[in-house]
């Protein structure tokens, strides 16, 4: 299945969809995905774990899917962080809403399972969700728990903050010193409801206390899909070398050597000249061989190879391609082979021999020499580019056969040298040196009947030249 498909379950029918993009938001994530007849749905995650699905014909304004799509951080797919989180989640079991508070009585805490509710507001009645939500506020208050009850009172508030009942329910003077410790934000209230202090951080993330406040909670949670979305979020608004390395640290620590790959290639184009993340995938790319990624990189960031340890890293991977069997678009090689030649001269025009040999064999002339173009402008002009311009020269020129058809033999392509020495010979009957070339390139053929033959030849045309 293709990376941006997932297949959603709805009882026994298979529901198969293209998804579009998620959202990490708070404790939450979504997913918004098509089916094949263009219709919307979205998957609930509670900290990466899944909970429903749900079919949308509208959206209500407010909402907190509203709210998630607009402030969370949000990932288009096909990304990696989004594999990661479906894959972890099979099969993807849709359950109506009773299965579903069965679930989040079982498996979340009162406080989270009213949280959980308000993801729902567009596709389950507000006022049964409200519903729910204030049994679990008077569960708490019979048993005189009233910290506990004011936390599901903060809930609604964001929930339904215009809700006569909610307002008489808050009003109640038990409240009074909390509403007063959840206005100042103290330090006692972020300490004791961890759903309250995400939503402060989270939504004063731009300022660097908060922001480690939220990664200091995040890791106390374990959440560290969510942990990769912020730092990947503010790596993109504000580049710098110690966040990259946490990244990376939680790479290593979390996802696999492809999955890493995979992020950080995803990261790159909104890191466009951060040179750290270019070299750390120029490196993984030069580990894997993956010649086309590495053109790939050159190309699209401009990235300028000219230190010389890569340099013989990238020329040592191209001495072991063989462009014949290679998937790799020779058009392509130019551009890697370049600061090769020009930092090691002497391999670098071992290694260009090689492959115009091997080029020579399904291509013509010209467009050799439009192959070497970018190559020529190395300042160390290279025997081999003078051979190509002589051959390029002398092609339809009859005089020239004899030479011709020697760059030829040295290039490796022996029935077109074949061809000019036979020419040649035809027109220098009593020369001795076609037959002589003849019978060496027959020989390189393995046909030493007609090798012979023509080593005879030149032999007695010798001996009348020397008579």
């Amino acid at each position: 299945m293709d990376q941006n498909q997932c297949v959603l379950m709805d009882q026994k029918k298979q529901i198969n969809l293209k998804v579009e993009k998620a959202t990490f938001y708070l404790q939450g994530q979504i997913i918004e995905a098509f089916n094949e007849k263009n219709e919307v749905y979205y998957l609930f995650f509670y900290k990466h774990q899944f909970l429903t699905a749900a079919k949308a014909k509208k959206l209500r304004r407010q909402s907190y899917i509203e709210h998630a799509f607009k402030e969370g951080i949000i990932f288009n797919s096909p990304h990696p962080l989004v594999d990661i989180l479906l894959s972890s989640n099979q099969p993807l079991q849709k359950v109506s809403f009773q299965p579903l508070l069965e679930k989040l009585d079982k498996h979340y805490s009162p406080q989270e399972k009213a949280s959980i509710l308000t993801f729902f507001e567009s596709f389950i009645s507000k006022k049964r969700l409200f519903t729910e939500i204030t049994s679990v506020y008077y569960e708490y208050r019979r048993n005189g728990q009233y910290f506990s009850a004011y936390r599901i009172i903060r809930i609604l508030m964001d929930f339904a903050p215009n809700s006569s009942t909610l307002k008489s329910l808050a009003s109640d003077m038990n409240f009074k010193k909390y509403a007063a410790l959840y206005n100042q934000e103290s330090e006692e209230i972020l300490e004791k409801d961890i759903i309250f202090a995400e939503k402060v951080f989270y939504s004063q993330k731009e300022n660097d206390t908060y922001f480690h406040q939220l990664e200091h909670l995040l890791e106390q949670d374990s959440r560290w899909m969510d942990l990769m979305a912020l730092y990947i979020y503010r790596l993109t608004s504000t580049p710098s070398n110690t966040d990259y390395a946490y990244l990376l640290r939680l790479l290593n620590q979390y996802v696999n050597e492809n999955e890493a790959a995979d992020i950080l290639e995803a990261l790159c184009p909104s890191l466009d000249n951060f040179l750290p993340l270019q070299q750390d995938l120029l490196n993984k790319y030069m580990e894997t061989r993956n010649v086309q990624k590495i053109f790939d990189m050159i190309q699209q960031y401009n990235f300028t190879l000219n230190d010389s340890s890569t340099v013989r890293r990238i020329g040592t991977m191209l001495e072991e391609l063989d462009i014949e069997t290679s998937h790799v678009s020779p058009d392509i090689l130019p551009t890697l082979l370049k600061p090769y030649v020009e930092l090691f001269p002497v391999p670098g025009e071992k290694l260009l021999y090689t492959w115009v040999i091997s080029l020579m064999k399904t291509h013509e002339l010209s467009y050799i020499q439009k192959w070497l173009k970018p190559l020529k402008e190395n300042p160390k002009h290279l025997q081999i580019f003078g051979k190509m311009n002589t051959m390029e020269r002398i092609y339809n020129d009859p005089d020239e056969m004899q030479t011709l058809g020697e760059l030829y033999y040295e290039f490796k392509q022996l029935d077109k040298a074949i061809e000019c020495f036979s020419w040649e010979m035809e027109l220098d009957p009593t020369s001795p040196k076609p037959p002589h070339w003849l019978a060496k390139t027959y020989r390189d053929k393995g046909m030493n009947y007609e090798s012979d033959a023509y080593q005879q030849l030149s032999m007695d045309l010798q001996k009348g030249l020397s008579g």
